[in-house]
């Protein structure tokens, strides 16, 4: 698992290659821990000024209002909802064109372009077209679930559409030796809201015991929930200490860890090893697990053991029984969010 990239740049010595996707070992060593709840622990362990259960929808949760009417965080800026563009997408979805003249700045490194909702999805000339499209189709429908041609929540196309410099944008490589060698870690994209990944690791024909996890399911929604979720609800979703979501990782992890530690306590059932991801990023990965997990992503044949080192719950059941917390706050709380896995093929009805 990787990182979003705005965390590479900025956090691994400013260089995707000071990081690794995949490291052989934990870190030599951790910060102690702050005491939680046990591990086995349900929604109680979310702390009462941001659960679902005892924050009004009117702070961070859209539970009984319409999209028009929910608002961010109590310290945000609150936003016109009426000024969010949410444009329809044809049946047939997606066309491949060029690097449209608003985005400049891209022009250096990618050939292709998809937008989706108002955000962008560029490619590079070695990318497929399939794999560009795939990925254009997951993102859309991540973001319109029911795939009615509208995003479910505006406040969430807001935060991505909004974003430092632009608006988010997953980019596109053949392989990772690519980007590497691309020269964007040097470009003035560092303030954009960005997601990389790779066609290598894109499988339009959906996840295989022979083929491998498609990480167009991570990648994409590592971008939605840390530049769109984080941002339109922090209450509940901000990937810093003291959000429902961390509160429940916290416990998933066995306590607040805020660097790898040397072990995990017993009980644990997220073990993110990789000790170049900080507390943060440690977040937008754990709540790529529960989700994708809660809908069914993780648990084809072979799955499971190959990422038990990492994350223990590939089932729904298995995250429903033993992350009580996590559960409430994806599928209980009053958002509209994703409920069904994406697959690549958005056909939205009008």
């Amino acid at each position: 698992m990787r990182a979003p990239l705005a965390f590479r740049v900025f956090v691994c010595l400013s260089m995707l290659t000071a990081c690794s996707d995949d490291p052989e070992s934990p870190a030599d060593g951790g910060q102690d821990a702050t005491p939680v709840a046990d591990a086995t622990s349900g929604p109680d362990t979310i702390a009462a000024d941001s659960s679902p259960s005892d924050s009004s929808p009117s702070d961070s949760s859209p539970s009984d209002s319409s999209p028009s009417d929910s608002s961010p965080g109590d310290d945000d800026t609150a936003v016109d909802l009426d000024t969010v563009v949410a444009p329809e997408v044809s049946t047939g979805a997606f066309e491949v064109g060029a690097v449209p003249d608003s985005e400049p700045d891209f022009a250096p490194y990618f050939e292709k372009h998809v937008e989706v909702f108002g955000l962008n999805v560029f490619g590079t000339a070695g990318v497929p077209d399939e794999d560009l499209l795939h990925a254009s189709a997951v993102l859309a429908q991540y973001l319109d679930n029911d795939e009615d041609g509208v995003p479910d929540d505006l406040a969430i196309l807001d935060a991505l559409q909004s974003g430092s410099g632009g608006p988010a944008s997953m980019v596109m490589f053949a392989t990772e030796w690519e980007i590497e060698s691309s020269g964007i870690f040097e470009s003035n994209l560092g303030d954009r809201a960005l997601q990389d990944l790779y066609a290598t690791e894109t499988h339009p024909d959906g996840s295989s015991a022979n083929k491998g996890f498609d990480a167009t399911l991570e990648e994409v929604l590592h971008l939605v929930t840390h530049h769109g979720w984080a941002k339109a609800y922090p209450l509940d979703f901000d990937e810093n200490p003291g959000s429902s979501l961390t509160d429940a990782m916290d416990v998933a992890r066995g306590g607040q860890f805020m660097s790898i530690p040397a072990s995990y306590p017993p009980g644990a059932w997220y073990h993110y090893d990789d000790d170049t991801c900080t507390y943060d990023c440690m977040a937008t990965e754990y709540v790529y697990w529960a989700l994708t997990s809660l809908l069914g992503a993780q648990s084809y044949p072979g799955r499971c053991e190959s990422i038990e080192h990492e994350w223990e719950l590939c089932t729904p059941e298995a995250v429903q029984t033993q992350d009580t917390a996590i559960t409430t706050l994806l599928q209980e709380s009053g958002y509209t969010l994703p409920t069904v896995l994406p697959d690549g093929t958005y056909e939205p009805t009008f």
